[in-house]
């Protein structure tokens, strides 16, 4: 269907154009338009359809530099000084005054600049790249000049002889045909529908041209050939407007492309600043962990609390060396709750002054990866320590039916005014108190990651005693005590 398409459509505007052109004739034949029937002067309507025709064409021409720009058609590029020197120069002339008024240099001047506008046509169909953009430009220049010299030139008899004889019917005639089969075989060959509405046009301008050849002299043929040759750049307009309604669209496509590979580009420099600013914010968090701990390892090794601070140790940096390598989490294993906890309280004992009571139920073991647990208690200790400097902090980790509740509790001031969900966005900071503004976005990203959940509830919510404070809530998933693919490994550790 698709191949029949363009041949069909091809089909019916050349027979629309040719019962348009038959009905042209047929009511100017009849007197229908113009003499004593329609009581127009055919003379006066000649003129006005001059007009109208160089109006046309000069459109056409200005729409024929945007599409040459827009789609860098070459063509286009020579159609348009064609059709200016045609429709400004030639056009505009003729109707001031005919032919048979002028004198012999003045003739020969109108002739000069209709060949060149001729040339320009011819030339426009296949173009010669190395001339570029200008090269059509620079003719027309060349012809304009031209044709102002022709009339310094002394009507001689070797010249009346040229503008008289059958030379400049032959130059019109001829080179009309061969621009109007040059641009239908161009269009048939792009199987481009707006091409061939301008060859058309050009073939009903050739065919207006062959008409006044072979019609007899008078008004009413004269009248005929204005409609016909209005007619043929009409039919150039439209083609030429197609052309350019379509490279507007694919210059719109093209802007819409671009700014989506923009927005594309724009959303993964903004992922990857957040990439960085997090694992930024980690590796602060895991440093401060450590910091101070490197003198008490060089202690009495037989100590068991020196192997247990060794131990943690080795797990937190396990865990920064994972997130320097941007290795991703585990969702599929399982591992102990109670070792990953006693780690970090361990580094906060030796690297801080921050008092951490830890009370673990035995026994409990959550699904996913261990890094998860020690990321998100270690910023959340380390938000105690920033907002409530010096008070005791509560570590508490039980089972609560499918899942695992760890609550990380603070003796602070409590929770800022306001809705506790504000404090998970991204950038979200006491200036205060420091920090980035980054510890809880992370944190409950990572939980979410492993299937769980983080809330920041008052001191007094659901923890027996009540008080001041913030209670951190974490809940995971609880492993299947049946699980075989269980996780022993020390956490953050290959």
């Amino acid at each position: 269907m698709n191949a029949l398409r363009f041949p069909a459509r091809l089909a019916v505007d050349v027979l629309v154009a040719a019962v348009v052109c038959v009905g042209v004739g047929i009511l100017v034949a009849r007197g229908l338009v113009s003499g004593p029937v329609a009581g127009v002067d055919p003379a006066l309507a000649t003129a006005t359809l001059t007009v109208a025709a160089a109006t046309v064409g000069a459109g056409a021409a200005i729409l024929s530099v945007v599409v040459g720009r827009l789609f860098g058609d070459l063509r286009m590029a020579w159609l348009a000084p064609a059709l200016v020197l045609y429709c400004v120069v030639v056009l505009p002339w003729t109707a001031a005054a005919p032919g048979a008024t002028l004198d012999v240099p003045h003739r020969l001047a109108r002739l000069v600049a209709y060949a060149t506008a001729l040339i320009l046509l011819v030339v426009a169909v296949r173009p010669p790249r190395r001339l570029g953009w200008w090269g059509g430009w620079v003719v027309a220049a060349l012809g304009a000049v031209a044709t102002v010299t022709a009339l310094t030139v002394p009507g001689t008899e070797p010249v009346r002889v040229i503008v008289e004889g059958p030379i400049p019917t032959f130059v019109v005639l001829v080179g009309w045909v061969v621009v109007a089969v040059g641009f239908v075989v161009d269009a048939l060959t792009r199987r481009s529908m707006p091409r061939a509405r301008i060859g058309l046009g050009l073939v009903v301008i050739a065919a207006a041209q062959l008409y006044r050849l072979v019609a007899p002299t008078g008004a009413t043929s004269s009248l005929a050939f204005g409609a016909l040759r209005f007619l043929g750049l009409a039919i150039v307009l439209v083609g030429v407007a197609q052309l350019a309604a379509a490279a507007l669209s694919s210059v719109r496509r093209r802007e819409t492309v671009q700014r989506e590979e923009l927005e594309t580009a724009a959303r993964h420099m903004e992922r990857a600043a957040e990439h960085a600013a997090e694992r930024d914010h980690e590796l602060r968090n895991g440093i401060a962990g450590l910091a101070g701990i490197t003198h008490l390892l060089g202690a009495d090794p037989g100590d068991d609390e020196h192997e247990r601070l060794k131990l943690a140790v080795l797990s937190e940096l396990g865990r920064l060396h994972r997130i320097l390598d941007g290795e991703e989490l585990t969702v599929d294993g399982t591992y102990a709750v109670e070792p990953v906890l006693s780690g970090l309280v361990a580094l906060r004992a030796a690297g801080s002054d921050q008092q951490v009571e830890l009370d673990v139920e035995p026994g409990l073991r959550a699904c996913g990866d261990s890094a998860v647990l020690s990321q998100v208690v270690a910023n959340l200790l380390a938000n105690c320590e920033r907002h409530a400097p010096g008070a005791p902090v509560t570590l508490t980790a039980r089972g609560d039916g499918p899942a695992v509740v760890v609550d990380v509790r603070d003796h602070g001031p409590g929770l800022p005014p306001g809705d506790p969900e504000s404090l998970f966005e991204r950038g979200t900071r006491d200036a205060g108190r420091g920090g980035s503004g980054l510890g809880l976005h992370i944190s409950r990203r990572l939980a979410e990651h492993d299937g769980g959940s983080l809330v920041l509830l008052p001191g007094g919510n659901g923890l027996a005693g009540g008080g001041p404070g913030t209670v951190a809530r974490l809940r995971l998933v609880a492993a299947d005590p049946a699980a075989e693919n269980v996780d022993d490994r020390i956490p953050g550790r290959n």
